[in-house]
């Protein structure tokens, strides 16, 4: 069920992700569903992100995840769309537990990433990048070093190595724009973690090219905004 009529173009970073890698159907369709956005209740992974976050922000404890399963297993569903939504979040905690490993960084240390900060502004288009963690760590010179962890859920569309490495590339310039008091940006410490899928995308050394394709996407989003 669809509340809302954006006037503005936007689109969030994992979809901006699948646009840069999809047919012309599927980028018309992320168009119109980034316009016309579904009630929020309708968002479908909430539980898991907060399940996640709270894991790897506070000790990685299993008990953690546990308990968020409980919770969902335990609550009781409005409707059967609510009732698949409870299912498919407690599916997404437990094929994160599986893979947790994969997002282990020996020295940096989580963080919740702050909720609030604008989205990054790219040729006419609002990208809502909204990384769940921020990642620190401190290097062999003593000097600070920062990052940021995006999560991405989708049971039927696993991330390629393209999209990956564009979301992570986004994910890069928009912490170069808002980490500047966090320590020096380092694109190791940049990971988009597909959770269904179980595995990690580091962010690449060189992304100018992709950035210009970035570039290149937002202006057709923005071209095509009033169309749909």
């Amino acid at each position: 069920m669809m509340v809302e009529t954006r006037e503005s173009p936007r689109v969030s970073v994992n979809k901006l992700g699948q646009f840069l890698t999809g047919t012309p159907a599927l980028r018309k369709r992320i168009i119109f569903m980034q316009k016309h956005p579904p009630e929020p209740q309708y968002l479908f992974y909430p539980e898991a992100t907060r399940a996640i976050t709270e894991y790897l922000c506070h000790g990685r404890s299993d008990a953690v995840l546990r308990h968020h399963q409980r919770c969902l297993v335990e609550a009781a569903a409005q409707n059967p769309e609510d009732a698949h939504r409870l299912a498919f979040n407690a599916d997404a905690i437990e094929r994160f537990r599986v893979a947790a490993d994969e997002l282990a960084h020996s020295h940096a240390v989580p963080s919740p990433a702050d909720a609030s900060a604008p989205p990054l502004e790219v040729a006419g288009v609002s990208i809502n990048v909204r990384p769940e963690m921020l990642l620190r760590s401190m290097d062999r010179n003593g000097e600070m070093r920062s990052g940021l962890i995006k999560l991405y859920f989708s049971m039927h569309r696993p991330l390629d190595e393209r999209a990956g490495q564009y979301i992570t590339t986004v994910l890069q310039e928009y912490a170069e724009q808002r980490l500047e008091q966090q320590g020096v940006v380092d694109h190791r410490l940049v990971r988009v973690f597909d959770v269904f899928a179980g595995r990690v995308f580091v962010a690449p050394r060189a992304r100018q090219r992709r950035l210009s394709d970035v570039r290149l996407a937002c202006e057709e989003i923005a071209a095509r905004w009033d169309v749909h």
